[in-house]
C-alpha cells in the first residue's frame, strides 16, 4: 500500500510544485507577457525532477535492493537461460516501443483530421475564426504544448525524455509492480499499474490515457516475463527517442514554411504560426 501511495502522490506533488512556480511568477511578474510560455517550458523540467525524485525515494525506501526495487528478479534468473530470456525480451521491448510510437502517431493524425480535408493543422477549418465553436476540436493539450516548447532544443528535449522514461519505469514497472505482486495476483497487479500509468498522462488529453495504459500493459508484461526492468526501459527509451526526433524535425523552419514566395507571404505565415503555435506543438504524437 505504501508503494501505491508513493506513486499516486507523484501527480499532486508535481501539481503543487507547478502551482507554486506559477504563483511566484505572477507575484514577482516573472516572464512578463510571455509568462504562460515560460511556465509551459518549465513544466517538463519540474515533472522530470518530480519523477526522478520519487524514483530515488523509492530506491531509498527499498534500501537500494535491486530485487525489492523490481530491477531484477533475483539470483535464480541470472544464469545463461535467464540472461537469454532478458535479451529476447529486450529485443521485443525495442520493437514494442517503435510500434507503440507509430500507433500513437496514427491515432494523433486521425484525431486531428476533419471530414472534407479542409481543416488546419490545429483542427480548425482554414480561415475559420479560432475559438471553442461547436463541432471543432480545441488546441493541443497542456502536456503536448509543454513538451513541444522544447522542440527547438533537441538535446535538452532528449535528455528530459530519457530521464523521465527511466524514472517512470523505475516507479511503475519496478517499484509499484513489484509491490502490487505481493498483494495481488500477477495479472491484477499488471492491470492496476497500467491503469495508473494511463491516468498519469491525462495532461496529454483523454486519448492519451488508454494509449498509455496499453503501453503499461505491454511493458509490464515484458518485465514480469523476463524478471528484469531492462526490456521496459528499452521500450520506453525507443519510444522517447522517436517522439523527440519527430518533435525536433517538425519544429524546423523548412517544415512550417513554403520554399519561395514573397517576403509578405513568409511574414503572413510567421504571424499564423505565432497565433497557432509551432508545428511541433500542433502535430506531435502523445509524448512520454
Amino acid at each position: 500500500m505504501n508503494r501505491l501511495l508513493l506513486v499516486v502522490a507523484v501527480a499532486p506533488a508535481f501539481a503543487l510544485l507547478l502551482g507554486a512556480v506559477i504563483a511566484a511568477a505572477v507575484r514577482f511578474r516573472v516572464g512578463g507577457a510571455g509568462g504562460r510560455a515560460a511556465v509551459e517550458r518549465l513544466a517538463p523540467v519540474l515533472y522530470t525532477g518530480t519523477v526522478c525524485a520519487a524514483a530515488f525515494l523509492s530506491a531509498v525506501l527499498t534500501g537500494f535492493d535491486p530485487v525489492r526495487l523490481g530491477l531484477s528478479a533475483g539470483p535464480d534468473r541470472t544464469g545463461p537461460e535467464g540472461w537469454a530470456v532478458v535479451a529476447a525480451a529486450t529485443a521485443a521491448g525495442v520493437l514494442a516501443g517503435a510500434l507503440g510510437y507509430f500507433a500513437e502517431l496514427l491515432l494523433a493524425h486521425r484525431a486531428a483530421a476533419v471530414p472534407g480535408g479542409a481543416s488546419g493543422t490545429d483542427g480548425h477549418p482554414r480561415g475559420h475564426p479560432r475559438g471553442p465553436t461547436k463541432g471543432h476540436r480545441k488546441g493541443p493539450a497542456t502536456g503536448t504544448r509543454s513538451v513541444g516548447a522544447w522542440a527547438g532544443t533537441p538535446r535538452a528535449l532528449l535528455a528530459l525524455g530519457l530521464l523521465t522514461g527511466v524514472g517512470e519505469e523505475v516507479l511503475f514497472r519496478g517499484y509499484l509492480l513489484t509491490g502490487l505482486r505481493e498483494a495481488l495476483v500477477p495479472w491484477a497487479a499488471l492491470v492496476v499499474q497500467a491503469a495508473l500509468f494511463g491516468v498519469h498522462h491525462a495532461s496529454f488529453g483523454l486519448r492519451a490515457v488508454p494509449a498509455k495504459a496499453v503501453h503499461g500493459l505491454l511493458w509490464g508484461a515484458l518485465t514480469l516475463g523476463s524478471g528484469s526492468l531492462l526490456p521496459a526501459v528499452a521500450a520506453h527509451t525507443v519510444f522517447q527517442v522517436l517522439v523527440c526526433r519527430r518533435l525536433t524535425r517538425a519544429a524546423r523552419p523548412t517544415d512550417t514554411r513554403q520554399v519561395g514566395g514573397s517576403p509578405d507571404d513568409h511574414e503572413h505565415e510567421h504571424d499564423h504560426d505565432r497565433a497557432q503555435g509551432s508545428a511541433a506543438v500542433r502535430r506531435p504524437p502523445m509524448a512520454r
